[in-house]
C-alpha cells in the first residue's frame, strides 16, 4: 500500500484511553494527514443504512436512541459484555472501514499518511505501514481516564481485556510513545520520531 520512500504510512495504536487521540492531533498539527478508524466507525454508525439494519435485525430497538440514531452506550454494554457479539459487530464494520483508511491512504497526496488503529495488531495489519507506533500508559492512568469517561469499573476492565495487553503492543511496535505525561512531553515525543 505505501510508496516505499515516497510516502511515510504509519499505523498509530495503542491500549485504550492511553493518549492516541491526543498524539493524533498533534501529528495532524505537524503537518500529517491523519484519520481514525473510531472516526470512520462512527461516520459508519451514523450513515450506514445496511449496516444500521443489520444491527437492529440482531440486537432490536434496544440499541437505538428514540431519535433513531445507534446508542453507543448500549453497543458497549452489549459487545463488551459478550465475546461472540464483540466478533460480530468487528466482522460487520471492520471491512467497511478497513476500506475507508485504505482508500484515504491511496488518495493521500501527503509524504506523511497516519492511520489511527486501536486494533491494528489484534487484525495483523502491521504490514500495510511504514512503520507502526504504540502509545504506552499506566493501567492506573488508563482505569482513571475511563472513569471520567464515565465507566465503570468492570466496563473499564472489560474494554481493556478486549485488547492485547499494551506491553505486548509496545513490544511488536517499532516506536513506543509515553501517554501519561503532559501534552508538552508528547509532543516532544513526537518530534524525537525518526519517520
Amino acid at each position: 500500500m505505501n510508496d516505499g520512500a515516497k510516502k511515510s504510512v504509519v499505523g498509530l495504536t495503542g491500549g485504550i484511553a492511553s493518549g492516541k487521540s491526543t498524539a493524533l492531533k498533534q501529528l495532524e498539527a505537524l503537518g500529517w494527514s491523519v484519520v481514525s478508524a473510531d472516526s470512520l466507525v462512527s461516520e459508519t454508525l451514523a450513515s450506514d443504512n445496511l449496516v444500521l439494519g443489520k444491527i437492529k435485525q440482531r440486537w432490536g430497538d434496544a440499541v437505538f436512541l428514540p431519535c433513531g440514531s445507534i446508542d453507543k452506550t448500549a453497543i458497549g454494554r452489549v459487545v463488551f459484555g459478550q465475546k461472540p457479539e464483540r466478533c460480530w459487530i468487528e466482522d460487520l464494520l471492520h471491512p467497511i472501514v478497513r476500506s475507508k483508511w485504505i482508500s484515504f491512504v491511496q488518495s493521500c497526496s501527503s509524504p506523511k499518511c497516519m492511520v489511527e488503529l486501536p486494533l491494528l495488531f489484534e487484525k495483523n495489519l502491521q504490514h500495510h505501514f511504514t512503520h507502526t507506533i504504540s502509545m504506552f500508559a499506566p493501567e492506573s492512568t488508563v482505569l482513571n481516564r475511563l472513569a471520567l469517561r464515565g465507566l465503570s469499573p468492570e466496563g473499564s476492565r472489560a474494554r481493556i481485556e478486549a485488547q492485547l495487553p499494551s506491553p505486548t503492543k509496545a513490544a511488536l511496535a517499532d516506536f513506543v510513545l509515553w501517554g501519561d505525561g503532559s501534552p508538552q512531553y508528547l509532543l516532544a515525543q513526537i518530534r524525537e520520531l525518526s519517520i
